[in-house]
């Protein structure tokens, strides 16, 4: 059987879930909290999924090493001219497989038109708490806050990872939105303590517009690889794709997008050559043809060209790259933008040779498609990951506090427990008092019915011994009144004899005690007629209240007093049985019968059928004149 406690919380813990929820119908915090849970949830499902990071050779900004986690440090970015700024984008370096690698634990962000910072308007400040970025970025809104200058300061660096002594904190990309541009691409960066180790650390990565982060882009069913040149035998071929706008435009930025074709999964920068030029309406505005320019991977290279009027732009490859033992160029994509808009879409585009299959054709270089999906605003983008991160972290710190509240619901159930418990315990104390007083009462009527049994019987039967010794004495009468004395004072003694069982036998006498007691007073009062008390076999050991055991008895002696004085019977038959919280009494006898119609005014059947009903059972008589008595008790066990 399940002990109390255990069954109590089960009744609390399934009352709790048909409520709505575990635990949640004793804090109604826990369905406040479920419901923030769901409506985050909603919202991250809604945002672009996260991208998979893209490690590059070079990954950004590293500052200078210090012995604590206190030291101050900071690097700034000079934008050229005051710029009404849009948002400040902070991307966390990756190197390996580190993400977020060397992100500083605390820091802040402030924009001026000082290069001191003697006046400054501060745009975001996390220098009170720890964070926990991953490799999601920070969007900092700006709010058109005019400035030159955006300053980053980490007031709380990061361990070095696999150096806890030392302390750094290093940044893949800052990039400062304005007019839907990033004015930081390729900005002056100022940083009095950092560590240049080239090709991976250097102050020129925080704004080389290369990062983790890949390419601004929604994945799904629309996508094309790009435009594909002619396949060349050697590397030191050239090859060139332009790009007509139609008329003369006046270009903020000019963005290459590598290409990345599912057919070559792990071949990130897909065709992007290694040595190549920029030209707009002939004029060259980048030159990388006499060094190798690092393939980008899945992150545009952007090329900023604030002023620049031009209606053609070309891209010249002057050394491919290597395919499989052959060497190709491929773009995935080529943008020109001007307030933040792309005017390269659905231009013309030309070339000195291609390869054109389902997915490779030249209008595909300049259809707002790269080989996984749509190319989105940059900005945008990088606000959808910045908001993810942000619910994120919502929802971690909605986990504790839902963790806390079950933590209080449970205590309070555990309190509910002990308080019904304790309403348990003590309604069974007061039952078992109850109970208690029940039974002193039921012993006081007990010993009135004893006291008046003692008083009927015993004393009725005394009564009559000392009237007929006064009558004998005075009479002469002796020999016929010792007779009768005999008998009463036989009868008396067997009276007796029943109420000092009755007491003896306790609160709850078995009915084999029973059954022995009406066997001795039968054969006390039956003398001279044969007699038989029958029992069932491998009967179960029932038990029967005192005052079943009782009426029973006071019942089954005043039928053998009837028996031995009126029936003239020479034998007599006594069947007991029970089962099933069921007792049975036949007593058959052979004698002289009556006619029960014409005798159910007599006080003897009177007085049984008045304790069978007691008894809450049933008395049956069957008799006639000549053929002797059955007289049946049925009756419940209690």
């Amino acid at each position: 059987m399940m002990p109390l406690k255990e069954l109590l919380v089960s009744i609390v813990i399934a009352t709790a879930v048909q409520a709505g929820g575990p635990w949640a119908w004793l804090n109604g915090e826990i369905r406040k909290v479920d419901k923030q849970r769901q409506a985050l949830e909603s919202e991250l499902e809604a945002l672009l999924a996260s991208p998979q990071p893209q490690p590059h050779e070079r990954a950004g900004f590293h500052s200078g090493f210090a012995p604590r986690a206190d030291v101050v440090r900071w690097v700034q970015v000079d934008l050229g001219v005051e710029q009404a700024l849009d948002a400040v984008v902070l991307v966390p370096a990756m190197l390996g497989g580190v993400q977020a690698y060397g992100f500083p634990q605390r820091f802040r962000v402030d924009a001026s038109n000082d290069p001191l910072f003697a006046d400054s308007v501060p745009l975001q400040d996390q220098s009170n708490a720890d964070v926990s970025p991953g490799l999601a970025p920070w969007h900092v809104p700006a709010h058109d806050v005019k400035a030159r200058y955006v300053r980053f300061t980490a007031t709380k660096l990061s361990p070095q990872p696999g150096l806890g002594s030392r302390f750094i904190f290093c940044l893949g990309e800052l990039l400062v939105f304005s007019g839907g541009r990033n004015v930081a691409l390729q900005g002056e960066v100022f940083a009095p303590n950092a560590a240049e180790t080239l090709p991976t650390w250097s102050p020129r990565h925080l704004v080389d517009g290369t990062h983790a982060l890949g390419l601004p882009v929604k994945t799904g069913e629309k996508y094309s690889n790009g435009w594909h040149s002619a396949i060349s035998s050697t590397a030191d071929a050239t090859k060139w794709v332009q790009v007509d706008l139609g008329s003369k435009q006046r270009l903020d930025e000019i963005r290459l997008i590598p290409a990345h074709p599912s057919d070559y999964p792990d071949r990130f920068g897909f065709g992007f050559p290694r040595r190549f030029k920029i030209e707009a309406d002939g004029q060259t505005i980048f030159d990388s043809t006499n060094a190798d320019f690092p393939n980008p991977g899945d992150t545009p290279v952007a090329i900023p060209t604030p002023g620049l009027q031009a209606r053609n732009i070309r891209i010249t490859a002057t050394q491919l790259w290597e395919r499989s033992g052959d060497f190709v160029f491929a773009l995935a994509e080529l943008q020109a933008f001007a307030g933040g808009k792309n005017l390269a879409l659905g231009s013309s585009v030309t070339s000195s040779d291609e390869t054109t299959t389902v997915a490779w054709k030249s209008e595909h270089m300049v259809d707002g498609l790269s080989s996984s999906g749509v190319l989105i605003d940059e900005d945008e983008w990088l606000a959808g990951l910045s908001k993810r991160r942000e619910l994120t972290a919502e929802l971690g710190t909605l986990a504790s506090t839902q963790a806390t509240a079950l933590g209080v619901a449970q205590t309070r159930a555990f309190w509910l427990v002990g308080v019904v418990l304790l309403g348990a315990t003590s309604f069974a104390v007061l039952a078992v008092l109850h109970s208690r007083r029940v039974r002193e009462r039921e012993m006081e009527i007990l010993r009135q019915r004893i006291s008046r049994d003692l008083h009927d019987e015993i004393g009725s039967h005394l009564g009559s011994i000392r009237l007929m010794s006064e009558l004998a004495l005075r009479e002469g009468t002796a020999s016929d009144s010792l007779d009768e004395i005999h008998r009463l004072a036989g009868e008396a003694a067997e009276s007796m004899r029943g109420i000092i069982w009755l007491v003896r036998e306790g609160d709850a006498p078995k009915l084999t005690s029973l059954v022995e007691a009406m066997r001795q007073s039968a054969s006390a009062l039956l003398k001279g007629i044969d007699s038989h008390l029958q029992t069932p076999t491998g009967a179960d050991v029932a038990t029967a209240s005192l005052t079943f055991h009782r009426q029973v008895f006071l019942l089954f002696r005043e039928a053998m007093h009837n028996i031995a004085k009126h029936a003239n019977a020479t034998k007599v038959e006594i069947e007991v049985s029970w089962q099933s919280r069921r007792f049975r009494l036949c007593i058959v006898d052979n004698g002289c019968g009556f006619d029960v119609v014409a005798v159910t005014a007599g006080n003897g059947l009177a007085n049984l059928k008045h304790r069978a009903e007691v008894l809450g059972g049933e008395l049956h008589f069957t008799s006639e004149p000549g053929k002797g008595t059955r007289i049946t008790l049925e009756a419940s066990l209690s």
